[in-house]
């Protein structure tokens, strides 16, 4: 205000007018970071970004209460100057060498030793007994998670009866989809042109609430070797489809906020249920063409629903072992349709930039309560150089806590909600190593 009172019409050329335009940008970028943030409730950034913009304001005026205008406008043309060449550093997209280590191909693994599958075992019983004759080792860290409530149980730290009841009836209607994931298949086959078809399953599943899919050629590592659920358990598991659908849905921010508590338990059985009924429907709509599909759900799956979804496109496998999306980070809940009927595979790169983001933020592992995830660098896990979460430690934090804990995607600066100011800032930490190092420091010093 004070600067355009005193303006004259020398002042008017286009390299001041230039200057005065630069100066401007942070403050309007600033207003914008600060609004967003208290449209999203989030308080400590609000409150830091108003101070920054308090300032942004406030300067230009206290300089030109003590100082000519000449010296006013040699000040801003310094500071224009160094935002320009700041800009430039931080922007550009310097080239930077690729990651030593690959991605590799994962070994098929035993269902029967992941957690669900092994909280399922009854004590005493054959199952039980039969199990920790084969795997020994996992008899000590399996008793100690018994020790403790479980997960929705009263007892629990974050026990309540109303968050908990609600996530145990979506996870009940979840189990009663188990009977519809497979079905009699139309005799009569369709003729489907692969294209059309694919562009069609992709934009129903955007109408039935997805966030996103993706397609890719189903391999031997997305498969279990054997099954270790109650409807497969010790089975070996033989699927013939060419073909695997993922499907994602996105888990509500403000509930993930919560982690641990229960309104996180809440929204990922949920959301395990929404992308399980997309699951479904769309295996349901391809056996009626006449082709063989079977959906892969919550509680009944013989794919690693993980390793479809990066190998489709639709992300990385970060730290947390979680699939990492570009747009919400591990927020995301998923489901797979294998099939036989002939389609267009999803293009699938590497994203280097999210991986090289995860390697250095740490952040998830900071905040586990059960110290679960690593700090340091992949390592070889089954074949394949990956991150590999301690999973006893994890689950046996769920059965103290009586929820599926969270922490870790709330806290991750991928899982900031899907708008314009995120999405820039995603978009420059995909394009620039220093930006990508930057935006980790504000994201600290702001959430």
């Amino acid at each position: 205000m004070y600067i355009f009172i005193h303006f004259d019409e020398s002042a008017m050329n286009p390299l001041k007018l230039a200057t005065f335009f630069i100066i401007l940008v942070p403050g309007i970028l600033l207003c914008y970071a600060l609004l967003q943030s208290i449209f999203e409730d989030e308080f400590r950034a609000a409150k830091r970004l108003g101070l920054l913009f308090t300032f942004w304001l406030l300067h230009p005026a206290a300089l030109f209460l003590f100082h000519e205008w000449d010296f006013l406008y040699d000040i801003f043309l310094v500071e224009s100057s160094v935002f320009v060449v700041a800009g430039f550093v931080m922007l550009f997209p310097w080239p930077e060498k690729p990651f030593a280590w690959q991605r590799g191909t994962p070994a098929r693994i035993d269902e029967r030793n992941i957690m669900f599958s092994r909280a399922e075992l009854v004590p005493g019983s054959d199952k039980y007994n039969a199990y920790y004759a084969e795997f020994p080792g996992h008899k000590e860290p399996d008793d100690n998670f018994r020790k403790y409530p479980g997960l929705l149980n009263p007892g629990s730290t974050y026990y309540n009866p109303w968050l908990f009841a609600a996530a145990d009836a979506s996870f009940f209607t979840v189990e009663s989809l188990h009977s519809k994931t497979d079905g009699p298949v139309e005799k009569i086959k369709q003729a489907v042109n692969p294209e059309h078809i694919t562009g069609f399953i992709k934009n129903w599943a955007k109408e039935m609430g997805c966030h996103s899919s993706g397609i890719t050629e189903l391999r031997p590592h997305h498969l279990y070797h054997t099954g270790g659920r109650r409807h497969n358990y010790g089975e070996p598991v033989r699927n013939d489809h060419k073909f695997a659908i993922v499907f994602a849905v996105e888990m509500d921010f403000n509930r993930l906020r919560s982690a641990p508590k229960g309104p996180v338990v809440m929204e990922s059985s949920s959301q395990y249920l929404n992308s399980g009924t997309v699951a479904v429907q769309a295996a349901a709509f391809i056996r009626k063409l006449g082709y063989s599909a079977l959906a892969h759900i919550d509680g009944k799956y013989q794919v690693r629903c993980t390793e479809i979804a990066r190998d489709a496109g639709l992300g990385e496998l970060g730290r947390m072992s979680l699939l990492m999306t570009p747009r919400l980070g591990p927020r995301v809940r998923i489901s797979v349709v294998t099939t036989d009927m002939p389609l267009i595979v999803s293009p699938c790169r590497p994203d280097q930039s999210l991986l090289k983001f995860c390697s250095m933020c740490r952040k998830c592992a900071q905040a586990c309560p059960s110290q679960a995830i690593p700090f340091d660098e992949p390592r070889e896990t089954g074949g394949a150089i990956q991150w590999a979460i301690n999973q006893e430690a994890c689950f046996t934090y769920w059965c103290k806590a009586g929820t599926d804990c969270g922490k870790c995607l709330a806290v991750c600066p991928y899982s900031h909600p899907d708008n314009l100011l995120h999405n820039v800032v995603r978009l420059l930490i995909k394009s620039s190593p220093l930006f990508r190092r930057f935006a980790l420091k504000m994201d600290n010093w702001l959430y």
